[in-house]
């Protein structure tokens, strides 16, 4: 085995299409936020842009600054005219596991996780609030039906935007897998939710920043979810490109448990199977929990 990742697959969906990483030239310094969906992935950029530039008064919204590289919504050509016109160090956003992605040591790589029938459930919302209906066959049913879809099923072959525990866990390990490595951060999105500051205090150590107290301040009061949600024009994933139904509507919940009024103790029982089939018990607790008790 290699002491590094490789990239040894392509990931294609409705949205995704992992060789647009052929077109990026990483630059030493690049900090790419390497999260499955609905984990953190906004939240985590608002924070490292902010730190990047040093302040919560970002010179533009968050998707035109740090913009999703294996998205097809934008033209290539157009995403990498960006990136390579910026100057200062450069945030990346990716939803696609690590054997996708180009590894390079000089980067940074931050991977958040959250418990994943939060994600599904944080997922239903998120697609009933977009325009198109890309992702709807997602959630074909009710809420029950759908969520033991999400536990049961397997993705369509090169779907993976066909989000279920399966492509859920097999993103968790492919960086878990890597985790010893300085540059590769693993996060859970409990532990950013119950101590802001703490969390705040983390992305300065990965990113190497340290701020005084004032401007830390500023910068934690910038990115919670109340500020987020007001001025969800700078924040929202494609903010003004009509992607969504109500931009802050994005921001609308970011609470967990949500399964927990339509899965019974039987439904229960299977996820308990499948994820004990997934992980070690060890992986299973943290990707549900994080360091949370």
């Amino acid at each position: 085995m290699t002491n590094h990742p490789q990239r040894t697959a392509t990931y294609l969906g409705p949205i995704t299409d992992s060789s647009r990483w052929d077109a990026l030239e990483i630059r030493a310094g690049d900090v790419f936020i390497c999260t499955p969906p609905k984990c953190g992935t906004t939240w985590s950029q608002s924070i490292t842009c902010m730190m990047i530039q040093g302040t919560p008064d970002l010179e533009t919204s968050v998707h035109k600054t740090s913009p999703w590289l294996d998205s097809k919504s934008r033209p290539l050509e157009d995403l990498t005219a960006i990136l390579d016109a910026q100057t200062r160090r450069r945030c990346i956003k990716t939803h696609t596991p690590l054997d996708g992605i180009v590894y390079d040591p000089r980067a940074t790589y931050i991977a958040v996780y959250r418990h994943p029938l939060d994600v599904h459930f944080s997922m239903r919302d998120h697609v009933a609030n977009m325009v198109n209906d890309e992702l709807d066959h997602l959630f074909p049913s009710d809420p029950r039906n759908d969520a033991m879809s999400f536990i049961n099923n397997h993705p369509p072959k090169e779907d993976c935007d066909y989000l279920t525990l399966d492509t859920l866990t097999s993103h968790f390990k492919s960086y878990r897998k890597w985790g010893d490595k300085p540059n590769i951060h693993l996060l859970h999105y409990a532990d950013m939710r119950a101590d802001l500051h703490g969390t705040m205090a983390r992305f300065a150590d990965i990113l190497g920043y340290e701020f005084d107290a004032e401007t830390m301040a500023a910068l934690t009061k910038g990115v919670g979810f109340d500020a987020m949600r007001t001025n969800a024009a700078q924040f929202a994933p494609a903010a003004g490109m009509d992607i969504f139904k109500d931009e802050a509507g994005f921001f609308k919940s970011a609470s967990s448990g949500k399964w927990l009024k339509h899965l019974t103790d039987a439904d229960m029982a299977q996820y308990d199977a499948r994820m004990d089939q997934l992980l070690s018990s060890g992986d299973r607790h943290w990707l549900e929990y994080g360091s949370c008790p």
